[in-house]
């Protein structure tokens, strides 16, 4: 019987911060300068090469923290 290994990919998300813009594709190409993921010690054993994949935009409200 063949033997195979297995991979899964882990998905999350990260906030990035409270970013000005004028349109929501601005705001995304100034958030991928920002972007940037990074592991712990322990997890750094378990995950290979994270990265930020996709950047989404919202609307912030007055007051958001940045």
């Amino acid at each position: 019987m063949a033997k195979w290994r297995a991979y899964g990919k882990v998905i999350g998300s990260k906030y990035l911060g409270t970013i000005e813009a004028n349109t929501s594709k601005e705001a995304i190409a100034k958030a991928e300068s920002m972007a940037h993921v990074s592991v712990c010690h322990q997890c750094s054993d378990e995950i290979d090469s994270a990265e930020i994949d996709d950047i989404e935009v919202e609307p912030a409200e007055d007051g958001d923290d940045e």
